[in-house]
């Protein structure tokens, strides 16, 4: 009996949280919709950019706001138990809170998982190709002639890290570039530093730089040469559509990419700081599911289904407003990495348990 119980309060949480997620999409996609629809029409872009372009916008609001629809869904699940008298009935057949907390938050648990590999292998992906869709095809960005960019990161399909300076995909040259190739264990092998390198056709020439060696103990050579040629897949083509910004990175690109620039001697306090904000945040879904159950079953005591969700949106809006001031005290410096991304989610996570283990009182947050 206890586990058909189980599985109906884990059939009405996910019935509940499909609807809450995608009415979230909806919302996100037609406000965008209404934002973005005079330029797509101005510049007569196609339907199947517009199609290519929402689509491809989907995993980006699902990854940010399945966390709040792990919230709204659980006040609205157990809210509407509590008016239609279930919970008596459960208790009644023996099972508890934990009992009806454990399915909700199992389910969190998954939406974490399923967001955290979203951000991995979706959500970059379709960025990229999002924001491809809306400045090129639609804003036409290439009619003006390609773009000179600064400070430059690449990842090669080989795992080959390009850090680059300055590049003038016009002319085809690079100004400053450093080269960072990795072994089978993902340590740097070889890191090639140059002034300069222009591409001569069929091949990289790079100008004036050095090329080190690297073993398991250290730094095992180092050459200096004033032209060379090292083989390299990539054409200037490659680099002409890379800008990435970090939505549109994996979390192993943004790690070698740390240590890319940490080899180098550059600040990447902010960049970890990035690094641990991609990882944390799927988890806000079990934080705000374990804040959610408690605060549901207090507010159903004392006001319909539309008090409990003004009440969960209120918590769920303070607890995205100290997220962000956390990562931004991060980037500025004040809080380390760790703390900045991993420490709202330790403190609303006490808050979530201080509030289970005070059930019994009558306030909806009893201080």
């Amino acid at each position: 009996m206890m586990m058909i119980l189980k599985r109906y309060v884990l059939k009405k949480f996910v019935q509940v949280y499909l609807l809450t997620i995608s009415g979230f999409v909806c919302i996100f996609l037609l406000i965008d919709f209404f934002e973005r629809a005079d330029e797509f029409v101005v510049r007569q872009a196609p339907w199947e950019d517009w199609a290519g372009y929402y689509l491809y916008k989907v995993p980006l609001i699902f990854s940010y706001m399945a966390p709040q629809a792990v919230l709204l869904a659980t006040v609205v699940t157990l809210t509407a138990f509590a008016r239609n008298n279930e919970f008596t009935a459960m208790k009644a057949c023996g099972i508890g809170v934990t009992g009806i907390a454990m399915p909700i938050l199992a389910a969190a648990v998954v939406v974490a998982g399923i967001v955290l590999a979203s951000n991995e292998y979706v959500m970059p992906s379709a960025t990229e190709k999002m924001n491809y869709i809306f400045q090129v095809k639609v804003r036409h960005a290439q009619d003006k002639g390609p773009v000179e960019r600064d400070k430059l990161w690449f990842r090669s399909a080989n795992g080959t890290i390009w850090n680059i300076d300055y590049f003038d995909p016009e002319r085809a040259l690079m100004k400053k570039v450093s080269v960072f190739l990795y072994n089978g264990r993902r340590a740097v092998e070889q890191r090639i530093d140059a002034t300069a390198a222009f591409w001569n056709g069929r091949e990289w020439e790079f100008l004036d730089g050095y090329v080190r060696d690297f073993s398991p103990t250290g730094l095992s050579r180092t050459e200096y040469f004033k032209n060379r040629v090292f083989p390299a897949p990539e054409s200037p083509a490659d680099f002409k559509k890379v800008q990435k910004k970090p939505e549109e990175m994996s979390a192993r690109e943004m790690y070698r990419v740390i240590q890319a620039e940490s080899t180098m001697g550059k600040d990447t306090e902010k960049k970890w700081v990035d690094l641990h904000r991609k990882i944390s945040y799927p988890f806000m879904s079990v934080i705000l599911g374990l804040i959610g159950i408690p605060l549901s079953l207090r507010t159903g005591r004392t006001g319909g289904v539309l008090f409990c969700v003004a009440v969960s949106l209120a918590v769920g809006l303070a607890f995205s407003f100290i997220y962000a001031l956390g990562i931004s005290l991060g980037h500025g410096g004040t809080f380390g990495p760790l703390l900045a991304a991993w420490g709202p989610l330790l403190l609303f996570g006490s808050l979530g348990f201080y509030m289970i283990l005070t059930l019994d009182s009558e306030k909806i947050l009893p201080l």
